[in-house]
């Protein structure tokens, strides 16, 4: 059941933040919780490394968040941290990186997997 407080076109908003960050589509498949998106990505972009969409926003991350290893390795593959990270901005939730549970429903369809071009536009994104 939703709740009272859910605003439709703002999750919209979010899913459409992550589809650019992960350059891939979250709409086909809805996850219960946020920690089932990281775990979901996490198999799901093996082999794929940050977009330039996805290291300008790890970059400005590990500021805020006083964290520079979320900005290391933006060249190289996806990290579950970084994705933990990056999910837990986006959707508000906690820390997904822990063994703890977030009940907070998340209505994301599944990806069909990584946009075409994203590993190639993903180099040189160190500098």
């Amino acid at each position: 059941m939703q709740k009272p407080d859910f605003n439709f076109f703002a999750e919209m908003e979010r899913i459409d933040l992550a589809e650019d960050v992960f350059g891939t589509s979250l709409l086909a498949l809805t996850f219960d919780n946020p920690r089932e998106i990281v775990e979901y990505l996490v198999v799901h972009l093996r082999g794929w490394g940050p977009n330039p969409v996805a290291a300008d926003f790890l970059k400005k991350l590990a500021q805020t968040r006083n964290n520079p290893a979320l900005a290391k390795g933006l060249h190289d593959n996806w990290r579950r941290e970084q994705i933990s990270a990056v999910i837990q901005e986006i959707f508000n939730a906690g820390d997904l990186s822990a063994g703890g549970d977030d009940d907070s429903v998340i209505p994301v369809k599944k990806p069909h997997g990584p946009k075409s071009g994203s590993r190639a536009a993903a180099q040189n994104l160190d500098e």
